[in-house]
């Protein structure tokens, strides 16, 4: 390749919108990584019981459905590159306020400060998914989403696939305060990479009926299992060790091994769905992912925890390329309100099992509230496959 034609090939790269999100989500994932497996147990170490970190994710949950409504109502006044910088600056106010945690609890008081946590959680989580979502919607379409949403997700966890156990690492040593420093540099650095990126001219708008789609329930309650299954394996899980007495370090390494696993079939997956439909790859996915979780259940040490996490990265990227690249597909034309709907709906799924596992913590110790929700959400996982064969609207 002579020169003329790499410069050619460096500009379709750095001036091409899907590559600039590909830049920054990778800066993003590497310093969210590095903490954010470790934010309920550093709740847990600031002497918050399971029971308060419940209530403040099932706060984080309810406000986000009514923040995502606003945000999308006033995208297009907003924009979609602002959201996405503010998200990232949110994630940096977020960190520095979990760096200087004593001296804010000590001001403000332990629930007080909570609440401020929740507050700019919400803020950076609803900004960063509807930004995202338009985002990817308008570097895609319909017969490549697959293929460039696998590789959206493959590449940040592939480079930053080291991160939960560095991270585990440097807490280990150091302590949390470094992580959370190095978090914060490097989502500087992601705010900078987005900063000069092209921008995008949103006309995004929200249809009542569309948003609560009652003509499509399947699809609804595909949204609202994967949103379940999102507390399970990133709220329930993390909290579901350390109570089994795991080491931080050991908590890193667990992921490793996972984090490997989900970067190449994630990639794999896209480029099926693709060229064969997602509706087989979605199936065998919610079926091993849901073996995945009855295992963490069961799991009592580092080998087997490692093995059933490792299972999940599998299985579970299987799953969400699946489910992810159809409604990417099938959106581009309502686009407004196919974000609030799935937004609601995987929402609604989250508080549910907040609610479950509250309602188990009043009548049962912790590690066997765990245990029933681990197993609760395998068997909605596993009853997503079912769901999966019958969708006709996002799922081919």
């Amino acid at each position: 390749m002579n020169g003329h034609d790499l410069n050619k090939s460096l500009t379709r790269i750095i001036h091409n919108r899907y590559y600039d999100l590909i830049i920054a989500d990778t800066l993003r994932y590497i310093a969210l990584a590095l903490i954010s497996l470790f934010v309920p147990i550093y709740l847990l170490k600031l002497n918050y019981s399971i029971f308060i970190i419940a209530i403040f994710e099932l706060i984080l949950f309810i406000g986000a459905i009514v923040f995502h409504f606003i945000l999308l109502k006033n995208i297009n006044k907003i924009q979609v590159k602002r959201a996405m910088i503010i998200s990232y600056i949110m994630d940096i106010v977020f960190y520095l306020f979990l760096y200087n945690s004593e001296i804010f609890i000590n001001k403000w008081g332990p629930y007080f400060f909570l609440g401020i946590l929740s507050f700019i959680n919400i803020i950076s989580s609803t900004f960063y998914w509807t930004a995202h979502h338009i985002y990817f919607f308008n570097s895609s379409d319909e017969k490549n989403g697959g293929q460039r949403l696998g590789m959206l997700n493959a590449v940040p966890v592939a480079i930053g696939v080291v991160s939960p156990f560095l991270g585990g690492v440097l807490i280990s040593k150091y302590g949390f305060h470094v992580a959370f420093f190095i978090s914060v540099l490097l989502l500087v650095l992601a705010s900078l990479a987005l900063l000069f990126s092209r921008g995008i001219k949103a006309n995004i708008y929200i249809d009542i009926k569309k948003v609560f789609d009652f003509n499509y329930d399947i699809k609804n309650w595909i949204y609202f299992i994967e949103g379940l299954n999102y507390v399970a394996t990133v709220f329930i899980w993390p909290i579901f060790m350390f109570v089994m007495a795991i080491k931080i370090v050991s908590m890193g390494l667990i992921y490793l091994f996972a984090n490997t696993a989900y970067s190449i079939l994630t990639y794999l997956g896209g480029k099926i769905s693709d060229q064969h439909g997602s509706r087989l790859i979605g199936r065998i996915g919610s079926v091993g992912h849901s073996l995945s979780l009855v295992l963490r259940a069961l799991s009592e040490n580092v080998l087997m925890m490692s093995f059933s996490v490792t299972l999940g990265g599998f299985f579970g990227s299987l799953m969400h390329v699946a489910l992810d690249s159809g409604f990417y597909k099938h959106s581009h034309e309502k686009q407004g309100s196919a974000i609030m709907n799935r937004e609601l709906y995987m929402h609604l799924g989250r508080i549910s099992l907040i609610f479950l596992f509250l309602f188990l913590l009043l009548f049962f110790e912790a590690r066997l509230a765990l245990i029933f929700i681990l197993f609760f959400a395998a068997f909605l996982t596993f009853i997503l496959n079912f769901i999966i064969q019958e969708d006709k609207s996002i799922i081919d």
